[in-house]
């Protein structure tokens, strides 16, 4: 699998994509390591928000951080689960509240990945081994639908 970066002021790239995170610190569930070498800080945490990445079922509740660089999802039940996309590969995103397009109000992304022509029927093919980088839809349903709406 090749990945595509675009150089970033010191020496960071930016990977295309969703992908895998569990670099945790702290106590509990922990929280997502930053790169503060680069001035990655974080600036909003949600908690109680469940994800779902392409055609998949609805994972349970995690905390979703926002940073200076990119949002990153942990499940508040599985330590290794969890999930990562820089805001440069965001090329979309809505409030959802309509129950034709998903059944629960939703944050709806869509994710810039290397292969625009990725169908998601791969996510439904490999519903156990999912390829990150071929998931182009995520949505983010918080615990209380009124979030939907993020304030400031």
């Amino acid at each position: 699998m090749s990945l595509v970066c675009e150089k970033k002021p010191h020496g960071a790239a930016t990977v295309l994509g969703l992908r895998h995170f569990d670099d945790r610190v702290g106590d509990g569930i922990g929280h997502p390591r930053l790169d503060s070498e680069a001035g990655e800080e974080v600036l909003r945490v949600e908690p109680g928000v469940a994800i779902a990445l392409g055609s998949r079922p609805l994972e349970s509740p995690g905390t979703l951080y926002f940073s200076t660089r990119r949002m990153i999802w942990l499940s508040d039940v599985d330590k290794v689960k969890g999930y990562a996309v820089d805001f440069l590969s965001v090329s979309l995103h809505a409030v959802s509240r309509d129950p034709e397009a998903y059944p629960l109000p939703c944050i709806y992304t869509l994710i810039e990945t290397q292969d625009r022509e990725v169908s998601e029927s791969l996510d439904s093919e490999c519903h156990d081994n999912l390829e990150l980088s071929n998931v182009t839809e995520m949505r983010l349903v918080p615990s209380d639908p009124g979030q939907c709406i993020l304030a400031s």
